[in-house]
């Protein structure tokens, strides 16, 4: 660990790519179906986040595709197959942080500390292969902040 400033910064390797997420909220037999027509499609998720909501529903955040690529037959089908359930959905532009090296304690934390205090993190979910998503803000901050050789850390009174 390194000093930049008196603030502690971090050297970690891996890739950033962007990917488009799906958001939507749906019950649990609608979810069902959902996953099971785009498994029929041929069509991989490589990272999804599920909560129960207050109404008993699934909030559902889904990305399509692989680890090595998301393309456009991906998202068709995933917008073709809500649509056929008359499903409510959001898409929006995400990180998908991949190659992390395996093995390594303080990943998240070092990823999530030079971010939180920068630009809102919405969304910090694993999928495939170790990949990281992340929803944030301002992608651009963010993608400022994840190219750095070192990642910063926010200040925080944890120590």
């Amino acid at each position: 660990m390194n000093r930049f400033n008196g603030r502690k910064v971090d050297q970690l390797q891996f890739d950033l790519e962007y990917r488009t997420q799906f958001t939507f909220i749906v019950n649990d037999e609608t979810l069902s179906c959902v996953l099971k027509d785009i498994a029929n499609n041929s069509v991989n998720i490589v990272g999804i986040l599920l909560t129960k909501s207050g109404e008993n529903n699934n909030f559902v955040r889904l990305v399509p595709g692989t680890t090595e690529s998301q393309n456009i037959h991906d998202l068709k089908v995933v917008r073709e197959v809500l649509e056929s359930f008359n499903v409510k959905f959001k898409e929006e532009t995400i990180f998908a942080l991949l190659n992390i090296p395996p093995g390594i304690p303080g990943v998240f934390s070092k990823i999530y500390g030079s971010l939180w205090c920068k630009v809102g993190v919405k969304s910090f979910f694993i999928g495939e292969k170790d990949s990281l998503f992340l929803t944030v803000s301002n992608i651009k901050n963010a993608t400022d902040i994840l190219k750095n050789d070192y990642l910063i850390q926010c200040d925080n009174h944890c120590e």
